[in-house]
């Protein structure tokens, strides 16, 4: 059987609340989802599968179509978010085109928030929500034995529509412990392929060690999700067989990794003790660092960790639920610096009752803080999460424009912000002033030029910058003439 994961080209996607320059510097990290099932599927079953990354690739929709139409496919895979839906659409519906009898499976964030819609869009087949490395496997199986309903029945988590109705099965597959899953099938894309502008190196890879978050924060759709690990040992050995290929950057990408610190502590020693010369960031909670592991992340390689602040207003982190204060902020960020460690601070602004006032206390803090780097986000209520609910609720929000384009996607879909006391145009220039603010100081644009690699780095941030402090100056003058 032919099986083929997809990441479809990103021609229509929702716009978020990120300035497209911002977006376009984060890069484009291999789709570790999509790669652990693969991995998952190709050891129970023998066989190989097929990836086709187009954004990585740099496919257009033209280029995408035809190297769907050159390849057998007997099951696509796509792991859909509910920004790239209508992607995903257009995507599978040119794989029907070209393999009519192939079977498309839909999985991902979009299908757990909306499994029973999203089977009953067009040319979907089968949606799997949870993790899917169990249940894909179980869906391939049952599909080269006929799509017996009682088999089907019998796999967590699968929705599929029959001529009759739409079916959803209860539960979810997920793997109760994550060392018994194989590595990501890597050997289905190429590592170069994949940017970071503001890696430590011009490749870098993605490594999970551990999935779920406990903590409450109600703008995350993980909150107070199970906490699941992986042994110290199994991870480093992913490490040490990545940087054997010559890989020397990595980017932790769990949500926060440091929940369980002697965990942490054993990584960070492993990967000293076995002599392993790579550099990595990670992302943290300020509330689960102490003086003593930034030591040992310092000298097993960690360059940055990425710490969610969201707003210097204490009221605003109340109401999101944070469970963090400003002071604490404070200590943390002077010593992870103090530790030799860079940070990268995740903003906020627009969270509801918020004043200009508080939003420019924000600015101000992350020019306190010095972060290497400041991501300003305007508060987004995202489906299915306690502070969507919680608008909803309030009538901020007045009616369930997420389920709407679950149901009924379409191109020209825009997220709204709902700030009772600001305009969206109005949030988007308070937004460009604090980026403005942030990364026009000349302290941040010394140390970012000590910093390029190569000249094609150089260009690449120059550009970057240009646009982000000369978008506002264009946009007026446009206006003015």
């Amino acid at each position: 059987m032919d099986v083929v994961f997809i990441s479809p080209p990103e021609s229509h996607s929702i716009e978020n609340s990120l300035p497209e320059q911002i977006q376009q510097g984060a890069g484009v990290y291999p789709k570790l989802g999509l790669l652990y099932v693969a991995a998952y599927y190709e050891n129970a079953s023998g066989n190989r599968s097929d990836f086709i990354d187009a954004p990585a690739l740099g496919l257009d929709y033209a280029q995408f179509e035809e190297e769907i139409r050159k390849r057998p496919i007997d099951v696509a895979a796509i792991s859909v978010l509910t920004f790239n839906l209508i992607d995903s659409c257009r995507a599978v519906e040119l794989v029907k085109k070209h393999h009519p009898k192939a079977k498309v499976v839909f999985g991902g964030h979009h299908a757990n928030y909306y499994p029973g819609e999203t089977a009953k869009l067009p040319h979907v087949d089968y949606v799997l929500t949870g993790e899917g490395e169990i249940s894909f496997t179980s869906l391939i199986e049952a599909i080269d034995r006929g799509e017996r309903r009682e088999e089907l029945s019998a796999i967590p988590g699968l929705s599929w529509k029959d001529p009759f109705q739409c079916n959803v099965s209860e539960g979810r597959g997920d793997a109760r412990n994550l060392d018994d899953l194989p590595f990501p099938a890597r050997h289905l894309i190429n590592l170069r392929n994949y940017n970071n502008l503001i890696g430590a190196s011009d490749v870098t890879a993605t490594i999970q060690s551990s999935r779920g978050c406990p903590f409450a924060c109600t703008f995350c759709d993980i909150r107070r999700t199970e906490f699941r690990w992986r042994d110290p040992g199994n991870v480093v050995d992913e490490v040490e067989a990545l940087a054997d290929q010559g890989v020397d950057d990595f980017f932790f990408v769990d949500d926060t990794i440091t929940i369980r610190k002697k965990r942490v502590h054993e990584i960070c020693e492993k990967i000293v003790r076995r002599g392993i010369k790579i550099q990595f960031k990670i992302s943290s909670r300020v509330d689960c660092i102490t003086e003593d592991l930034l030591r040992d992340l310092k000298k097993a390689g960690c360059y940055r960790i990425h710490y969610g602040v969201e707003s210097a207003s204490q009221r605003s982190l109340d109401y999101l639920e944070k469970g963090i204060n400003l002071d604490l902020v404070r200590r943390v960020f002077k010593q992870t610096h103090n530790a030799g460690i860079g940070t990268y601070a995740y903003m906020m602004i627009g969270i509801p009752g918020e004043t200009r006032e508080e939003m420019e206390q924000t600015f101000d803090f992350a020019a306190e803080l010095d972060p290497d780097y400041c991501q300003f986000s305007i508060c987004t209520p995202y489906p299915k999460t306690e502070l969507y609910d919680r608008m909803l609720r309030d009538g901020i929000v007045p009616h369930d424009y997420w389920q709407e384009f679950a149901e009924k996607p379409h191109e020209g879909f825009k997220v709204k912000f709902w700030n009772p006391g600001f305009e969206e145009d109005e949030l988007r220039e308070i937004q460009q002033h604090g980026l403005r603010k942030f990364y026009g100081r000349p302290k941040f644009v010394l140390r970012e030029l000590t910093r390029v690699r190569t000249a094609t780095d150089f260009i690449r941030k120059v550009s970057m910058g240009a646009s982000l402090l000369l978008r506002r100056k264009k946009k007026t003058t446009s206006a003015a003439t």
